[in-house]
């Protein structure tokens, strides 16, 4: 077994994870908008952080800064599609991001500023990834029916790189389960 500090980085970040009801809700409205090109079911998740290339130690400096963080509580509704041509990315998200989220990912980027992290200069977008390499343009009109979300919690996740694309899996959940 290898010891902490020769463990490879890994790819993380933090993202809000549907539960199966959701995801079979995302998965069905993918399919609708993105038809073969959608992300598989099991990947479909909204991040919120995205920590990069990670070695243990600053993963665990990670870990012990959210270790306390509050339960989230809010509603995200998902009722709308966006493109952007530069990623080929098709992707659902809020027509009004709840303050709730814009002020969780603010104390996010607070907590883990004091571990080194430095966040990315864009401004949060809430969305879940339907499709990529999508030809564009977003689907008209909007969804079918909007997908009302009740989060209450956040995870961390690695990125698998796959031969035929990325997986994801769950590390931690906050609040802990």
């Amino acid at each position: 077994m290898s010891s902490p500090s020769s463990e490879p980085s890994r790819r993380l970040f933090l993202a809000l994870w549907p539960d199966a009801t959701l995801r079979a809700q995302l998965a069905g409205l993918a399919a609708e908008a993105a038809g073969a090109r959608q992300i598989a079911a099991a990947d479909l998740h909204l991040t919120l952080v995205f920590l990069g290339a990670t070695p243990p130690a600053r993963r665990a400096d990670y870990e012990a800064a959210l270790a306390d963080l509050p339960a989230l509580e809010l509603e995200l509704c998902l009722d709308r599609y966006g493109y952007w041509p530069r990623t080929g990315i098709l992707w659902l998200g809020p027509q009004h991001t709840p303050a709730a989220l814009l002020e969780r990912v603010a104390l996010l980027h607070q907590r883990l500023a004091n571990c080194g992290f430095i966040p990315e200069r864009r401004p949060f977008q809430a969305h879940v990834t339907l499709a990529r390499r999508w030809p564009g343009p977003a689907p008209q009109p909007a969804p079918s029916r909007a997908l009302c979300w009740p989060v209450r919690d956040l995870v961390l996740v690695e990125s698998l790189p796959q031969p035929h694309g990325t997986r994801y899996r769950v590390l931690r959940r906050w609040p802990r389960d």
